[in-house]
């Protein structure tokens, strides 16, 4: 089975608009192979834009964040929230059909309240001068316990209520 087997690839995208819209992340599903497929791109801070933009930064942010989270939300059935090395906070949660591991829905890139985002760690994955990091990490948005707790529980609801889930 397939994500666009239980929402349309444009319903997929709807909730990756909402996610950034609304709750101010960069929102992204992915299928079971790890692989996003609705084509909607997204950042909700120059930061992550500036990571992305590197194949070096991706791989030794990005991608290690997203596959170790995403190892763990399959095999526990659970969301996970955790930093990504660049400190900020990502989130996954699983989407199973008939104890199919079918995707993720989740996002990333907001700071938690009190931490900062780790500029020495990105300027070293990226090669782009430290101060241009450290310029770029004051415009990282913070995201409250409250408002993670209440992420999560929009992601759980909206995967429960999936038809054929």
């Amino acid at each position: 089975m397939e994500m666009t087997d239980l929402l349309s690839k444009n319903q997929w995208a709807d909730l990756e608009k909402n996610l950034h819209n609304n709750w101010g992340v960069n929102a992204c599903a992915y299928d079971a192979k790890g692989m996003t497929f609705t084509g909607f791109k997204n950042f909700i801070n120059p930061l992550c834009a500036e990571i992305k933009s590197h194949p070096e930064g991706i791989q030794a942010i990005c991608s290690v964040a997203h596959q170790h989270m995403a190892k763990q939300a399959r095999s526990t059935g659970k969301t996970i929230l955790e930093q990504c090395d660049a400190g900020m906070l990502k989130i996954c949660t699983p989407i199973f059909a008939n104890d199919e591991f079918i995707g993720i829905i989740g996002g990333c890139g907001r700071v938690p309240e009190g931490e900062d985002v780790e500029s020495y760690t990105v300027h070293k994955a990226i090669n782009v001068p430290l101060d241009k990091v450290q310029a770029l990490a004051t415009d990282v948005p913070t995201i409250s316990s409250q408002k993670v707790d209440d992420l999560k529980i929009f992601l759980e609801d909206f995967v429960r209520n999936i038809p054929h889930i």
